[in-house]
């Protein structure tokens, strides 16, 4: 199974919004980083998307780049506060064989630390960061990084 992390693009707080919205440079460098690997994500059979907006305005980056027809599920596991034990429960119950999990630090960069097995790795998903790992399930320890890809 190819499993993709994404973490949202760059969105910077608004007060008067109460909720961090994309911003251009969060827009511009996700569009960049999904188009260095279209061809990659092409075979995604489904994404699954943390409810928080920015999330939201990224994965609507990410469909338009792919022309995504797939699954899209919004998740509350995927929110940054969330345990990846809950994402694992979430992903295990899935039937599928190539995955986008879209979602925030800390969460996204513990899922990374947790299925390669390799502390201090998370910090490495920044603002539009994306991963690819090859592994059979979700677990610990048992995916290999595939590539990681910054803006």
């Amino acid at each position: 199974m190819l499993i993709y992390l994404l973490r949202h693009g760059d969105a910077p707080y608004d007060e008067a919004c109460g909720e961090r919205s994309l911003s251009l440079t969060g827009e511009s460098e996700t569009r960049d980083v999904v188009g260095r690997h279209i061809t990659d994500l092409q075979g995604v059979e489904l994404i699954l998307c943390s409810p928080v907006l920015r999330a939201r305005q990224t994965l609507k980056v990410l469909s338009e780049a792919l022309s995504y027809q797939g699954e899209l599920l919004f998740e509350d596991v995927l929110r940054s506060e969330s345990r990846v034990a809950a994402v694992e429960r979430c992903v295990d119950k899935l039937e599928v064989q190539s995955l986008l999990l879209l979602s925030h630090q800390p969460l996204i960069g513990r899922m990374l630390e947790y299925l390669t097995d390799q502390p201090g790795l998370g910090w490495s998903m920044s603002t539009s960061t994306l991963a690819c790992l090859d592994t059979l399930a979700f677990g610990r320890g048992v995916a290999e990084l595939k590539w990681i890809e910054h803006p």
